[in-house]
């Protein structure tokens, strides 16, 4: 594929997968946008290989350590025929996201093809940071804070925004024979007490999203990331509604309330930011 049809697919693919992501991001300067779409795509395709019904375990983990060595290839300015490649080579070569945290979410998907099961607070962060926190890092390094302290804290931002995956799918989880949750610290409490537990971590790492967004340009970047935020916050505010009831399904944000959320975001963006360190 040419760079702007990688580009065109992986935007594709993050319109149809990920509509909040999809929405707070329209307003990024184009370079950053096409480096998130990019990594959206190829993050989604490893994804589905560790998790759409279909070919065998082996098959899968044969296509995922194919995808970790197009990632190396994309990194050192190769080439590659995915159709992620070219956007994602584009990416490496704009921005300093570290090659580390990428493969790091692909090895984690990989772990997902035959997953074990979570037991503790201890073994969702480990999980959680692999898999969403090393998006927040990648995303950190595009958005324009790219110094460890910002990295550590874009990976907890991810850590708030995989656990309040981890709340949402509890029942279809259960179905297809998956836990998430931390059992073996609350002995004994129902499920629904159990995910307030995890709801409660996710909100103490939310407070990250304002501290990070007084460190990135106001170029949109941090309107983006102040309502991606507050987007999946508004997952877990439902979720409280309803009293953390796994059996009534997924809990989702209607399109007015997060058109509603980013316009605030984008005021807030321009308020309140100059003392943030």
């Amino acid at each position: 594929m040419t760079l702007e049809h990688s580009r065109r697919w992986c935007a594709n693919v993050m319109r149809e997968h990920a509509k909040s992501f999809y929405l707070s991001t329209r307003i990024l300067p184009r370079a950053k946008r096409h480096a998130v779409e990019a990594l959206y795509g190829l993050f989604r395709t490893a994804d589905d290989l560790a998790d759409e019904p279909g070919p065998p375990d082996d098959q899968r983990l044969a296509a995922l350590d194919e995808t970790m060595e197009q990632v190396e290839r994309a990194a050192d300015g190769a080439t590659g025929d995915a159709p992620w490649f070219a956007a994602v080579a584009d990416a490496f070569a704009r921005f300093p996201i570290d090659r580390r945290d990428v493969l790091r979410l692909i090895e984690a998907c990989r772990g997902d093809v035959v997953p074990a099961a979570l037991h503790t607070m201890d073994d969702l962060y480990a999980y959680s940071a692999c898999v969403a926190g090393t998006v927040g890092r990648a995303s950190m390094a595009i958005l324009g804070a790219a110094d460890e302290d910002s990295l550590v804290r874009g990976e907890r931002l991810g850590v708030a925004m995989q656990y309040t995956n981890v709340l949402r799918d509890v029942e279809e989880d259960r179905l297809r024979g998956r836990s998430y949750l931390p059992f073996e610290d609350f002995p004994g409490e129902p499920v629904s007490s159990v995910m307030r537990q995890v709801a409660l971590h996710a909100r103490a790492y939310y407070l990250e999203a304002p501290v990070l967004a007084g460190r990135v340009p106001n170029d949109g970047s941090r309107a983006a990331l102040l309502m991606t935020a507050d987007i999946y916050q508004a997952i877990l505010d439902r979720l409280e509604r309803r009293a953390f009831d796994p059996t009534l399904g997924r809990a989702y944000v209607p399109q007015t309330e997060k058109l509603r959320r980013a316009l605030a975001c984008l005021v807030q963006s321009y308020v309140g930011f100059a003392t943030i360190k």
